[in-house]
């Protein structure tokens, strides 16, 4: 029997697969839409967005907004067929598991998976090939994959535990020095001044008064006039500075027991505190080359959403 001729016919699906890659750290949250060949077709940011316990439906709130305003500039659709979101505060398999399902919720993508903001960064600086990846923004931690694909991270666990040399480390002694300033009127002075000028106030007690109500980023933002003062060689910056070079060196330091003698060492620094113009990216790069020869600094832009990307077109 032939069938009636205007039935349509089964075509099978040659639509490109859409991937979502999320960067979702503690100053900002970045999501990039692109094809399985990492063509980014749209981008969008957003403010950040950290994980922390039993707020994971906030933090997914405000990723999944990004998502749609970076799908909305692609012009494509949501849900994509695979996302990866790198999510800072997710060194933790509960929280990845309790962001996941907030994310799912939302619809963005047919499969998802939820990572530690450090694994993407690692992605992106060295796809699947051995290296250190050291990032500084906000917090801090250096991620580090072996020749044979073994993961190991150090810091990373927060304000209160550690993120030493970090924006909020830098921020809080920043603050420290601008306190001893006002008692003994001491080589911070300048420094208390560009701090004041910053935050918009015009005297220490107005200071003492943000200080008791700041946030973590806030603190952190206050990295920023810190190394403008350092570049401008004022004494108490060059000093907070250079500290916290000698602390993300000991990151790194950490995990380069991984790598055998014989081994590449490879590190890319990545983070809004290791621009390459930045004094603290200079300082870190000479410590860095002291306290560990072999190492070779890798030059480039880590482009973090670009590493989600990439994570989510290799899952399976």
């Amino acid at each position: 029997m032939s069938l009636p001729s205007n039935l349509p016919t089964f075509q099978p699906s040659t639509a490109p697969s859409i991937l979502l890659g999320v960067d979702a750290g503690g100053s900002h949250t970045t999501a990039a839409i692109a094809r399985p060949d990492l063509t980014v077709l749209g981008r969008a940011d957003g403010p950040g967005t950290p994980l922390r316990p039993g707020a994971a439906a906030a933090t997914a709130a405000t990723i999944a907004e990004v998502a749609t305003r970076a799908a909305r500039a692609a012009g494509i659709p949501l849900p994509a067929d695979r996302a990866v979101v790198g999510a800072a505060g997710a060194g933790r398999a509960f929280e990845r598991r309790e962001l996941r399902d907030a994310i799912a919720a939302h619809g963005l993508a047919r499969l998802l998976e939820v990572v530690a903001d450090g694994e993407i960064a690692l992605a992106a600086a060295f796809g699947t090939e051995p290296g250190i990846l050291l990032n500084a923004g906000t917090g801090s931690i250096a991620y580090a994959r072996d020749r044979t694909g073994r993961l190991r991270r150090s810091g990373g666990y927060g304000w209160q535990l550690g993120d030493e040399g970090s924006g909020y480390w830098i921020g809080r002694r920043a603050l420290a020095s601008a306190a001893k300033a006002r008692d003994r009127m001491g080589e911070a002075s300048g420094l208390l001044a560009r701090i004041l000028a910053t935050l918009g106030l015009r005297e220490f007690d107005e200071l003492v008064r943000w200080a008791t109500t700041a946030t973590p980023s806030q603190v952190a933002a206050l990295a920023t006039p810190v190394l403008a003062a350092a570049k401008d060689g004022d004494a108490s910056a060059r000093r907070i500075t250079a500290e916290a070079a000698v602390e993300l060196v000991e990151l790194v330091q950490v995990v380069e027991p991984m790598f055998a003698p014989d081994d590449p060492l490879i590190v890319a620094a990545a983070g809004g505190l290791l621009r390459e113009e930045s004094p603290l990216y200079v300082a870190f790069r000479a410590r860095l080359q002291a306290a560990l020869p072999r190492v070779q600094l890798r030059e480039i832009i880590v482009d973090a959403p670009l590493g989600a990307v990439r994570l989510a077109a290799e899952m399976k």
